[in-house]
C-alpha cells in the first residue's frame, strides 16, 4: 500500500492517533495528491477542491482539516503554484511539531510532584505532556476513563508503559467517582470554536460536568491551529457506525433496537478551567477573543 492510499484508508477508518495527527495527515494528503498529479490551472484548483472536500466530510468534527484545507486553497489562490501549497503542507506539519512540543512544556507548571492526573481518550498533545511530566518525577498516579467504544484511552496507557507512573482505570460510567479522586483533568480537543468552547471524544462533557460538581480543575490540552473562526454550529458532531457500539448485540443485528453512536461531543467555554496551548495558557474568554481576532 502507497503512502497516500495508507493515509487516506486511516482517515477514512478512523485510526490517525490523535486531532492533531489527522490535521498533519490531511497535509501529507493533499502534498502527495498534486505531487502524484500533472494538472494545472482549473484543473488543479479541482483536484485540490476535491481532495479538501474529502477530507473534511470525512472527519467534519475535526477543524484541524478546515485549517489545513483553507491553508492550501489560500496557498493555490496566491500563487497558482502546485509546488507553493505542497511547500505550505509541508510547513504546517513541521509547524504542528513544533507547537505540540510547546505544549507539552505546560508539564512543568501544572502537573506537580505526586499528582493524580486524569485523562479521558486519546491526544498526541495529552502524550507529549504526560511523558514530560512522567520523565520529572516518578511519583505520579495516571488515572484514565476507557473511551469506547474503541477505548483510546488505553494508547496512552502503551505509550507510556515504560514510565514509573502508576496507572488507575475507571470505567466510562465512573466518570464522577475518577474526578473526585484527581488532582486535575486534562483532555485534548478535535475542534476549538469561537465561543470559547471545544469539542472532544464523547465523553468529555460528562467528565467536565463531574469536575464542575466536584471542583476539580479541567484543562484542555491543545494546538491552536485547531481553532475555528466561523459559526461553530458549522461543524458537525461525527456519527460513528452503530455495529462498533453493538454489533455482537441479537436485538440489533434483527434490528429490534437502534443504535446511536456519536463521537464528538461540544463542551461549553464555562466549564473549562483553561486551554494549555502552543501559545500560552488562555482563558475562555481569551480563546474567544483569539477567534474574533482570526476572522
Amino acid at each position: 500500500m502507497d503512502r497516500l492510499t495508507e493515509l487516506r484508508t486511516a482517515i477514512a477508518e478512523n485510526t490517525v492517533p490523535g486531532g492533531s495527527a489527522y490535521g498533519r495527515a490531511a497535509a501529507e494528503v493533499i502534498a502527495l495528491t498534486l505531487a502524484n498529479s500533472d494538472a494545472s490551472g482549473p484543473e488543479l484548483e479541482r483536484l485540490l477542491r476535491e481532495t479538501s472536500q474529502w477530507l473534511v466530510e470525512t472527519k467534519p468534527s475535526m477543524t484541524s482539516m478546515r485549517t489545513v484545507t483553507a491553508m492550501a486553497e489560500a496557498a493555490l489562490d496566491r500563487t497558482a503554484s502546485r509546488e507553493q501549497v505542497i511547500a505550505a503542507m509541508q510547513q504546517f506539519v513541521v509547524d504542528s511539531e513544533a507547537s505540540i512540543a510547546k505544549v507539552a512544556q505546560h508539564a512543568d507548571t501544572y502537573i506537580k510532584s505526586g499528582a493524580k492526573v486524569l485523562f479521558h481518550s486519546f491526544s498526541g498533545s495529552l502524550v507529549q505532556i504526560l511523558s514530560r511530566a512522567a520523565e520529572r518525577s516518578n511519583d505520579l498516579t495516571f488515572m484514565f476513563t476507557e473511551s469506547r467504544p474503541y477505548r483510546e484511552s488505553l494508547r496512552i496507557v502503551a505509550a507510556l508503559a515504560e514510565t514509573p507512573v502508576s496507572f488507575v482505570a475507571y470505567s466510562d460510567a465512573s466518570v464522577a467517582l475518577a474526578a473526585a479522586d484527581a488532582d486535575l483533568v486534562l483532555v485534548g480537543a478535535d475542534a476549538l470554536f469561537r465561543d470559547g468552547s471545544f469539542a472532544n471524544k464523547i465523553g468529555s462533557l460528562p467528565l467536565a460536568l463531574s469536575c464542575r460538581h466536584v471542583g476539580t480543575p479541567y484543562y484542555v490540552v491543545t494546538e491552536l491551529s485547531k481553532l475555528y473562526p466561523g459559526d461553530p454550529d458549522d461543524v458537525g458532531m461525527e456519527q460513528r457506525p452503530p455495529a462498533e457500539l453493538v454489533e455482537e448485540w441479537e436485538l440489533w443485528r434483527t434490528g429490534r433496537i437502534d443504535a446511536r453512536n456519536q463521537f464528538f461531543e461540544r463542551v461549553p467555554a464555562d466549564l473549562v478551567t483553561a486551554y494549555l496551548t502552543d501559545d500560552g495558557v488562555l482563558t475562555p474568554d481569551e480563546l474567544a477573543h483569539r477567534s474574533t481576532a482570526r476572522q
